[in-house]
């Protein structure tokens, strides 16, 4: 079909767009009939080295939460108990195991109980609570959870491995810091929380129903097919709380090219306090001799400051700050897939490609 796609691509847009079926992205709107989830809470992945990763992820700076056996628990310094499962894969291969969704009340979760295909069981973990999985296509599974005991939080001031000292921003007519300054010192950029993840879809358009005929999925941002307006090929989209405001996106799907035969996860990410941790991070990364994919940059869609890196079992994960929060008074847009960043380095060439392929092919 990609050959098709160029051929095609070289005839007016109307015979093209005529000749090729349609694959817009239905609008979507939520109801109560769907299962309510008010946030992303964390996710599964399985490594071949577990110990590596450790490494790595505190680095990165998560802190362990717990651990048990073959399984330990990293945590960020937001409320929910633990925002990465890190698992010694069974098989010496990378698994993504999922994404895991917090429900709004007893009352959604037992709907989410009650969907086709439900595996219910107690979460024998920091925080405790109850868990449904559902099994999806090309060993993919999403999960809600109920009941964990939230952490602690205190919001006024956030926790930093970097800063000594931070205030207001000086600006070119308005100086509020006087006679303080700013300090720092090298460090991980501490995790706060998990923001979202996506994936490179292999069954796009049922995965796209499963999700948003469930639960309260809706779109924030669809691009189209530069050549092909009729051709959606992503989608992000955030939790719809009402007037309640969410992040820009906690999922994103992407249409897999025809060459790809399996859907993967493209990166999980995490958000950090401010572009001071986020640089002063990147930097520590590199010290260390982590692998850097893209970054620091600014998107687009989304607005966040990004910064993505390598773990050591190939999949990529980022670190973000300043990402935009919408709510039911946000129309979806849709628009032509383009750059992505407004700032930072050139766009890797192999950025959407499955990179544990290649780490442990």
């Amino acid at each position: 079909m990609l050959n098709i796609l160029s051929v095609l691509s070289c005839l007016p847009r109307f015979v093209r767009e005529f000749i090729i079926p349609d694959m817009s992205i239905p609008d979507v709107k939520n109801d109560p009939s769907k299962v309510q989830l008010i946030r992303l809470s964390h996710v599964y992945f399985s490594h071949p080295n577990l110990k590596e990763f450790t490494k790595f992820a505190l680095d990165f700076g998560f802190v362990e939460a717990h651990r048990d056996n073959d399984t330990i628990y990293f945590r960020g310094y937001g409320k929910d108990p633990y925002c990465y499962v890190a698992m010694e894969s069974k098989d010496g291969k990378p698994h993504f195991g999922g994404g895991a969704f917090v429900a709004a009340s007893r009352e959604e979760f037992e709907k989410a109980k009650n969907i086709e295909g439900a595996l219910v069981k107690s979460l024998n973990a920091p925080g405790g609570g109850e868990m449904v999985t559902f099994a999806r296509p090309g060993d993919t599974f999403m999960h809600v959870v109920f009941g964990q005991e939230e952490r602690a939080v205190e919001t006024e001031h956030v926790p930093t491995a970097t800063h000594e000292n931070l205030g207001a921003f000086n600006t070119p007519f308005e100086k509020p810091r006087q006679g303080q300054f700013q300090r720092f010192h090298e460090g991980p950029a501490l995790v706060h929380k998990l923001g979202h993840f996506g994936y490179v879809c292999r069954d796009f358009d049922s995965e796209l129903e499963f999700y948003t005929s469930n639960f309260n999925f809706v779109h924030s941002d669809i691009l189209f097919h530069p050549k092909f307006s009729n051709i959606d090929v992503l989608t992000f989209m955030h939790l719809d709380l009402g007037k309640e405001y969410s992040d820009h996106h906690t999922l994103f799907l992407q249409r897999a090219p025809p060459e790809v035969k399996k859907t993967y996860v493209h990166h999980s990410s995490f958000e950090v306090a401010d572009f001071d941790t986020q640089l002063i991070g990147h930097e520590w990364l590199g010290k260390k001799g982590w692998k850097s994919v893209w970054g620091v940059g600014r998107h687009i869609l989304g607005s966040q400051i990004f910064d993505y890196w390598m773990d050591p079992s190939g999949f990529k994960i980022e670190h973000y700050a300043d990402g935009d929060i919408v709510n039911d008074e946000k129309e979806a847009r849709k628009e032509v897939a383009g750059a992505i960043s407004i700032w930072g380095p050139e766009l890797p060439k192999d950025f959407g490609e499955d990179s544990t392929l290649v780490a442990f092919s």
